[in-house]
């Protein structure tokens, strides 16, 4: 009689769907790349959709990165190949534990930022409704091919969110605008 319990509730299962998640914001259009639950974004203008990563999506990590311009092909200092852009937009989000936790993963960011660029002071700025920690990447070392860029770091709830934009010498946009407008078009589902 086990036996039978256990299969009839294993065939219920199987029937409802129970590995299948409700969408959380079907209000929000397909095209929005969502970072979890509760963050989509949409994507930049002259930019283009270059990875979704939510391979650590059990662990609470979200990575989505789009791509501006030509594509050149660069190694780093150990001879690895890669390819580089000129212009490189990473959206970063950890679910954390307490809004504590992702505070100290922000603070992590910004200071592994600087070992990365020479930076500007960080500057806090209000964007659709979210704060963020702003931080104007001044130079890169010889060996990065992005020699500036902008980035954004804020926390949602018990989410760290980080946004870098980076760029290449010559690169004819104003990362402090393209920032903005990305982190405009951040939408956040609470």
């Amino acid at each position: 009689m086990k036996r039978i319990w256990f299969f009839a509730l294993l065939a219920a299962l199987l029937l409802t769907g129970c590995g299948q998640q409700r969408d959380k914001h079907p209000e929000w259009p397909e095209e929005w790349m969502r970072a979890g639950d509760h963050l989509a974004a949409e994507t930049p203008e002259g930019f283009v959709l270059s990875e979704y990563n939510d391979a650590f999506a059990p662990n609470g990590i979200w990575y989505v990165t789009w791509v501006c311009g030509a594509e050149r092909d660069v190694s780093n200092a150990e001879g690895e190949e890669a390819v580089a852009y000129e212009a490189q937009l990473y959206l970063l989000l950890q679910e954390c534990r307490s809004a504590a936790d992702a505070e100290k993963a922000v603070e992590s960011w910004i200071a592994r930022e600087s070992t990365t660029y020479e930076t500007a002071q960080a500057a806090d700025a209000d964007v659709n409704s979210q704060r963020f920690a702003r931080l104007e990447l001044l130079s890169g070392s010889a060996e990065n091919p992005y020699s500036h860029g902008a980035a954004a770091f804020g926390v949602r709830g018990s989410s760290a969110i980080s946004v870098e934009l980076l760029c290449a010498e010559g690169f004819e946009g104003e990362p402090q605008e393209l920032l903005e407008q990305f982190l405009s078009g951040l939408h956040y589902g609470d």
